[in-house]
């Protein structure tokens, strides 16, 4: 009796895990179809409906690890600039956790953000279901988050205008449709860092292996080693956390995030359109250190120099840069992948832009991979005005140490002629508008 009790639980639980498999079983081979989600009429109040057979394998361990894995063996990609994304398991990647039911996006049911249906086949159930909600504007998130979603259209990480404007400036062109190949270049290259709600609140950004950050939870404040590190890490947070060149920033050792110096407005935007970074409110080392400001600080160096120098010119240590990318066409011909050389170093020049914010004549500046072919790929002589724009940048690196080798003493900088950018430096395929960057004194 026992025997056949115990075969009977077995059979049944055999049965259930084969379910459960041909429900997802298709859900790797489908995750990157994205689809319009199913819009509600009601504002804010959302009815919640039952995802029962949805939560049924993402809740499971066994079978979302059984059914995904057989498919690919973990999930990773090099990320942006150069990053390497982490490989992640799929049990890390899709398993939402049964404490995120509780909460309030949990309640709502995957089928309210995600589309789909409950149905018994997993090719039915994921034929409209959309993995990137949050890519609509105007989508699922504006329910509850419109006056967010109203600002953050204009935002630079919505946007990209700062990749667009960087892109028309060296092209000569007026508008991206005027040219077809420009705008191939945008939507396939530049475009692929658009950031959605998602890929700061829930999941890391596609670019950095996507997937759930931590079993669907919600975050308030984006874990910055989750998501900024993806986008940003070989040039800004990578170097802040002390992952990509020397010592992290002092700042992050003493447990400062990115947003503790970066207004939500830099990420969610203020309603107006900027045409770059360098056009919104940024941070400055004197809202903090007011005390340090020219005349006033008790360190003589900031009074002789707090107007000609950048703070980074004494306290950044070196940065990542990178040189004469080109992109390249993926097989199916429907990305362009981009490669380049990187090197660590530190270069101080003429500030290529000065503006009443960033008044100093010496800054540090960072390489920008662009190459005048970068794009010859797509097609011929698509950055006409290259040599009318330095591709050595003013960057604020965040790196910064109270104490670095060329704030030892007067002679670490003043006779120190390999900190500054020199002739010798710039390459053959640099702009020629580098050599106004170049100190005459050096």
């Amino acid at each position: 009796m026992k025997r056949k009790l115990y075969d009977s639980r077995l059979f049944s639980l055999a049965i259930l895990v084969i379910l459960s498999i041909a429900i997802l079983g298709g859900y790797h081979l489908s995750r990157g179809t994205v689809v319009t989600a199913r819009l509600l009429t009601t504002p804010v109040h959302i009815e919640p409906i039952d995802s029962s057979s949805c939560i049924a394998c993402h809740t499971s361990e066994s079978v979302i690890g059984a059914v995904v894995m057989e498919v690919d063996e973990g999930h990773g990609s090099e990320g942006a600039w150069g990053v390497p994304g982490p490989q992640l398991e799929a049990v890390d990647m899709f398993l939402v956790s049964k404490e995120f039911l509780e909460t309030s996006h949990g309640q709502l049911g995957c089928i309210n953000c995600h589309g789909g249906e409950n149905l018994p086949t997993q090719e039915a159930a994921h034929a409209t279901m959309n993995p990137y909600p949050s890519q609509d504007i105007d989508g699922i998130c504006s329910k509850c988050h419109g006056g967010v979603t109203e600002t953050y259209q204009f935002s630079l990480h919505h946007n990209i205008k700062g990749m667009e404007n960087g892109l028309m400036a060296f092209s000569n062109m007026e508008s991206m449709p005027d040219s077809p190949a420009h705008a191939e270049v945008f939507d396939k290259n530049c475009f692929s860092c658009h950031a959605t709600c998602g890929d700061c609140h829930v999941s890391r950004p596609k670019n950095y292996t996507g997937g759930l950050i931590s079993q669907h939870d919600f975050f308030k404040t984006p874990p910055m080693e989750e998501t900024c590190y993806g986008c940003h890490g070989a040039r800004n947070a990578g170097e802040y956390m002390g992952e990509v060149g020397f010592s992290g920033d002092v700042h992050f050792e003493l447990g400062m995030t990115c947003m503790d110096c970066h207004p939500i407005d830099n990420f969610h935007g203020t309603g107006e359109e900027y045409g770059s970074m360098w056009e919104q409110p940024l941070p400055s080392c004197l809202d903090c250190h007011e005390d340090q400001a020219p005349g006033n600080s008790d360190i003589e160096f900031h009074n002789i120099h707090g107007d000609s120098l950048s703070c980074q010119v004494c306290h950044a240590q070196a940065n990542n840069n990178c040189f004469e990318c080109h992109v390249n066409y993926n097989e199916d011909m429907t990305a362009l992948k981009s490669s380049s050389q990187t090197k660590l170093m530190f270069k101080i020049g003429l500030n290529p832009n000065p503006t009443p914010e960033r008044p100093y004549k010496y800054v540090t500046l960072r390489h920008i991979p662009t190459a005048k072919d970068t794009f010859e790929a797509v097609e011929d002589n698509m950055l006409p005005n290259f040599d009318d724009i330095s591709n050595w940048k003013y960057s604020p690196t965040h790196n910064i140490q109270r104490n670095t080798f060329q704030n030892e003493s007067c002679e670490s900088c003043h006779n120190n002629k390999n900190i500054f950018l020199k002739e010798e430096d710039l390459l053959e395929s640099d702009s020629k508008a580098n050599f106004n960057l170049l100190d005459p004194r050096q």
